[in-house]
C-alpha cells in the first residue's frame, strides 16, 4: 500500500482496506468533518485513543513525504494551563508533511498536505528540519491531548490545481456531457444510461431477447462494483437508489451489430431498471463511462465552494441542507475554506463569534473571545512555513475527510508497467471471424497441401464437407484425446465445449490461471521484472517511484522480458495447440510497499509488490493459419476451420483470458 493509517493498527485477515481505516480512525462527533459542534468550519477530525500512560501510541506518517513544519510541544504541564487549556488540557506538538503520489494505471502526480496535531512527542529526527524526508508508517511523534480528551487532530488537504489533478475539476458536479478522463484511470466503473437506452431480457447474458425488454425513459446512474451493480436516477439535486444487481457479471463479445465498428467489442452489464432487470450494452457510443478518478458525484462525491463569505462559519447552503438530514455520510465531501492555522487571519475567521447566529445564540464576551483567541495563537503555525508552502496552502484551500481520501488514493496505487500492441477483447480479428467462407473459398486455402507429380502440381485436401458437424467436433476431440494428458488436459475440452455452444464471449477458468502461473516462462518473465525493478530501487536509493522510473521499468520489460505463453512441451498437454502464444498481455503493479530493516548492526532497504497479469489469447483460426503452418496438413485442423469460417455453420469462436498475481521482493 502506499498510503495508511496514522495508528497502524493490525489489519485483520480479510479486512478490506477502506473497513480497517474507517475502524482504526473513530471520529469524535464533536470534532468532525467538515465543521465542529458550533458550525465552524473544521479541516480535519479528531480521532479519540486510549492513551493514558507515558507510552503513547506512536503516530505514524500516512505515506512518503516532506516534512515542511514540525514544531515540538510544550512541557505536558504547560497543556493545564493557559493559553494551551482554553476548555481542557491541549497538547500543541504538531507535523506538515507535503506528500506527492502518482495516481492512477498510468500515472499522474498528485501533491497534497498531512497534518497531524495535539500531539504529546514530536519525533527529534524531524523537529525543526525543513525537508527531512519521511517513509509512509515512519513514526513521527506520539498521540496526546486535545479540550481535555485523549485525542488528536488529524487533516488531508490540496490547493485547487492539485484537486483538478485529482479528479478533475474543482467546482460543481461531475460534466456528463463529457466522456471520462483517460489518464488517471482507476477503480470502480460508473455509466450513464440517458433517456432511451435499451435493456434486454435474459436471466444470462446469452440469448437474449431479441427485442428489449425495456427502453428507459429517464437517466439512469450505475455504480459497477465488479460482483454487482447499483443504479439510481436523479430525483431534484439528490441522487435515489432504484435497486442493486447480485452477480452483475460482465459479459464481452463481438460488437452488437447496432454499434459495430466503434469499438473492437460489446460489454454486457446486468442492471436494475424501474421495473425490473436487463441486460445493457455499456459499450454504446451512447453510455458514457467514468472511473474512480473521475469522483461522480453519484458516487456520493460532493464538492462545496458555495460558502462566499470570508469568515470561518460554514455558510454553505450544500452543507445545512446536508446537515438536516440524518446520518449524512459526509466523508465523501471535498469542501473549499480557508486553513485554520494562520493566526493572521484569526479576527477575520471568527469575529463572528462575538455576534448572536444561529450557531451560537449567546454571543462570546470579549474576554472568551480574547482567550480563544491566545489559545489559536499557540496552536497557529502558517506564518513559520516556507514560502512555497505558504503559497500553495494560502486563501481558500481544498479540504478532505481524511478517510474518504486515503480510501480513494488506495484504489489508486495500481500501476500499468507493461501492455502489448495488441488490445484486450479485440473481436474485429480475421481470427475471430465466423460463417464468412463459401465451401469453395475454403477449398482454396493451404499452400503446403500441394505435392508435385511428374511435374504436375496437385493438391490434397483434408476440407472435407462430407463430415457432418458432430463428425467435426469427433475430430476436434479426437484431437484433444491424442494431444492433452495430466493435469491441463481438461482445459483442451472445455474450449471445444465452449466452441461447441456456440457462446463466443471470453472464457476464464481457474485451471487456465494456475497453468500460466507455474508455467516456466512465467517464471522467467517474472525473475526478469524483479530483476528491471532491483535494478530501479538500487538506482533510485530505495525511494517511491516516480514517473519516470514506471516509463523506465516499461522500456525495460518491453526490451528484455519474454512474455508467458505456451511454446514447448505444452503440444502434450493441449495448451500449445489451443493457445501456444498469446495475443495480448497487461502487467500491473500494485500493493507496492518498501521496507526498511533496521537492527542497530545493519539497516537494510528492500521492497515488496504483487505483479498482475491479465493475458488475453483468441481460440480461432484466420486464414493464414492454414496456409503455410503445416495445419492444413491436419484433419483435425481442417474441421475446427470449417466449423468456425464456413457459412453454413458459423461456430463463434472466442478468447482465452487468465489473471493471476504473483509476489515479489527484492
Amino acid at each position: 500500500m502506499h498510503i495508511s493509517p496514522p495508528i497502524l493498527f493490525p489489519r485483520q485477515n480479510n479486512e478490506e482496506y477502506a473497513a480497517w481505516v474507517m475502524r482504526t480512525m473513530p471520529v469524535d462527533p464533536r470534532r468532525g468533518f467538515p465543521v465542529n459542534g458550533v458550525g465552524s468550519w473544521h479541516g480535519g477530525i479528531h480521532i479519540p485513543h486510549t492513551d493514558t500512560g507515558a507510552l503513547a501510541n506512536p503516530l505514524r506518517a500516512v505515506a512518503d513525504g516532506v516534512v515542511v513544519y514540525a514544531s515540538y510541544p510544550a512541557p505536558t504541564d504547560k497543556r493545564d494551563t493557559k493559553p494551551l487549556n482554553y476548555d481542557g488540557a491541549t497538547d500543541n506538538g504538531c507535523v506538515l508533511i507535503r506528500h506527492e503520489m502518482l495516481i492512477g494505471e498510468e500515472p499522474v502526480s498528485y501533491v497534497f498536505y498531512s497534518l497531524t496535531m495535539h500531539m504529546k512527542q514530536v519525533r527529534s529526527e524531524i523537529q525543526d528540519k525543513v525537508g527531512v524526508a519521511v517513509r509512509r508508517g515512519q513514526v513521527i511523534g506520539t498521540t496526546g491531548m486535545v479540550s481535555g480528551q485523549n485525542a488528536y487532530h488529524f487533516q488531508l488537504c490540496c490547493s485547487s490545481d492539485m484537486l483538478k489533478m485529482l479528479c478533475g475539476r474543482d467546482h460543481g458536479n461531475l460534466d456528463v456531457s463529457a466522456p471520462g478522463r483517460t489518464k488517471p484511470v482507476y477503480g470502480r466503473r460508473y455509466f450513464l444510461l440517458p433517456d432511451g437506452t435499451a435493456i434486454y431480457e435474459g436471466s444470462t447474458p446469452y440469448g437474449l431477447s431479441a427485442s428489449p425488454c425495456c427502453v428507459t425513459t429517464e437517466s439512469l446512474y450505475i455504480i459497477h462494483e465488479g460482483a454487482k451493480t447499483r443504479t439510481l436516477h436523479k430525483v431534484g439535486d439528490d441522487y435515489q437508489p432504484v435497486g442493486e444487481t447480485v452477480l452483475a457479471v460482465d459479459y464481452i463479445c463481438e460488437p452488437t451489430p447496432a454499434v459495430s465498428g466503434h469499438k473492437t467489442y460489446s460489454e454486457w452489464v446486468r442492471v436494475v431498471y424501474p421495473g425490473g432487470e436487463g441486460w445493457v450494452d455499456v459499450s454504446s457510443p451512447a453510455v458514457k463511462t467514468w472511473t474512480d478518478a473521475d469522483f461522480p458525484d453519484w458516487a456520493g462525491w460532493t464538492l462545496v465552494n458555495d460558502d462566499i463569505t470570508p469568515d470561518g462559519q460554514c455558510n454553505s447552503a450544500t452543507i445545512k441542507k446536508a446537515l438536516k438530514k440524518q446520518n449524512t455520510d459526509f466523508t465523501p465531501f471535498i469542501c473549499k475554506f480557508p486553513l485554520e492555522w494562520d493566526f493572521a487571519t484569526f479576527d477575520t475567521r471568527f469575529s463572528w463569534l462575538k455576534a448572536p447566529n444561529d450557531s451560537l445564540p449567546e454571543p462570546m464576551s470579549e474576554e472568551s473571545y480574547t482567550a480563544l483567541k491566545e489559545h489559536a495563537k499557540a496552536l497557529s503555525f502558517f506564518d513559520k512555513l516556507p514560502v512555497d508552502t505558504q503559497q500553495e496552502l494560502t486563501g481558500l484551500v481544498w479540504h478532505f475527510d481524511p478517510r474518504g481520501l486515503m480510501i480513494q488514493l488506495q484504489k489508486a496505487e495500481r500501476r500499468l508497467i507493461y501492455s502489448t500492441k495488441n488490445k484486450m477483447n479485440d473481436f474485429t480479428t480475421d481470427d475471430m471471424r465466423y460463417g464468412d467462407l463459401s465451401k469453395e473459398q475454403i477449398l482454396a486455402q493451404g499452400k503446403l497441401n500441394r505435392i508435385n507429380v511428374f511435374g504436375e502440381e496437385l493438391k490434397v485436401n483434408f476440407f472435407d464437407f462430407t463430415k457432418t458437424v458432430d463428425e467435426h467436433f469427433a475430430s476436434m476431440d479426437s484431437m484433444a484425446y491424442w494431444t492433452a494428458w495430466g493435469e491441463y488436459a481438461p482445459l483442451i475440452r472445455i474450449m471445444i465445449d465452449k466452441f461447441r455452444k456456440n457462446e463466443g464471449g471470453v472464457l476464464r477458468h481457474e485451471l487456465l490461471n494456475k497453468a500460466f502461473l507455474e508455467h516456466g516462462t512465467t517464471k522467467e518473465c517474472v525473475g526478469t521484472i524483479k530483476k528491471i525493478i532491483q535494478k530501479i530501487f538500487h538506482k533510485n536509493e530505495y525511494n517511491i517511484l516516480k514517473g519516470n522510473d514506471i516509463n523506465k521499468i516499461t522500456l525495460d520489460i518491453a526490451e528484455q522480458v519474454i512474455l508467458p505463453k505456451f511454446t514447448d512441451l505444452d503440444w502434450f498437454n493441449g495448451l500449445g495447440i489451443t493457445i501456444h502464444d498469446t495475443y495480448s498481455t497487461k502487467i500491473y503493479l500494485d500493493d507496492f510497499e518498501i521496507i526498511e530493516t533496521d537492527t542497530g548492526v545493519f539497516h537494510r532497504k528492500s521492497f515488496k509488490a504483487r505483479l498482475t497479469f491479465q493475458i488475453q489469447d483468441h481460440f480461432g483460426l484466420d486464414i493464414a493459419d492454414v496456409n503455410g503452418k503445416a495445419f492444413e496438413l491436419l484433419p483435425w485442423f481442417c474441421s475446427w476451420f470449417i466449423l468456425q469460417r464456413y457459412r453454413n455453420y458459423g461456430f463463434k469462436p472466442f478468447i482465452n483470458e487468465s489473471n493471476f498475481s504473483i509476489w515479489i521482493e527484492g
